[in-house]
């Protein structure tokens, strides 16, 4: 879990402690969740009327602001942090312009996106607060283990104290089953990946899926027009 290069006694009680530390903490955040931005209900109205100028809209810009500072800015582990907060911004402003254009619910399709990732967050966010204190660092494997195991129950906690209805996530099984708005999600994902990590996306991957599942090419075209990266740049 920690690979020390030698096992020795000091090291085993450090790793004890550490795993002590993280679970006192995870009940603590369980206890007490992030509020929720008093400016919340105006980016609800806001992303509901189209992303587009979603910054210059009353409230909206705050509220963004203050989700990013309450869920992903995580000393210690901040360049993960970042490229979550970025996929997820890119993610929610593509999903919720594929539902506006499938008259799906926009705010919905918006809120699902980008709290997509809120669950890991907070595990995330827990473990950098004990890795920094005890100066001990999971590997990669383990810190991936330890947020998957952690995210669904602080997702579940969170939406319950921001007054969330549960928004649509990524599809569990056949995707043409999925809600309209949960497909806006998965196509939200997808164009956010085509956009932030082309190294990863296979070429083509995304229009191959929006033929398979009814996504009018036009559409793709349409979305694929919008200027994410200016509303991430505008939060940075």
């Amino acid at each position: 879990m920690f690979n020390p290069q030698a096992p020795r006694p000091e090291v085993s009680t450090r790793a004890l402690v550490f795993r002590q530390a993280l679970g006192a903490a995870f009940k603590s955040l369980r206890q007490s969740m992030p509020a929720a931005p008093e400016s919340l209900p105006a980016l609800l109205a806001g992303c509901q009327s189209g992303t587009q100028g979603l910054l210059g809209r009353p409230g909206c810009r705050d509220a963004l602001t203050e989700i990013r500072a309450r869920l992903f800015q995580i000393p210690g582990r901040d360049a993960e942090a970042q490229a979550w907060w970025e996929e997820g911004l890119a993610s929610a402003a593509y999903a919720a312009r594929v539902a506006e254009l499938k008259e799906a619910s926009v705010s919905a399709s918006f809120m699902g996106a980008l709290l997509h990732r809120a669950g890991e967050a907070l595990a995330l966010k827990i473990l950098a607060r004990v890795e920094l204190e005890y100066r001990m660092k999971l590997d990669s494997s383990s810190r991936r283990e330890w947020c998957a195991t952690h995210a669904g129950e602080l997702a579940e906690r969170l939406l319950r104290t921001w007054n969330l209805p549960e928004p649509p996530g990524l599809p569990d099984g056949a995707i043409n089953d999925a809600s309209v708005e949960s497909r806006a999600v998965y196509f939200g994902r997808l164009f956010a990946i085509e956009l932030l990590q082309p190294e990863f996306c296979v070429p083509g991957a995304l229009d191959h899926a929006a033929a398979d599942l009814g996504l009018d090419a036009g559409i793709v075209a349409e979305v694929r027009k919008d200027d994410v990266r200016s509303l991430i740049r505008g939060l940075a």
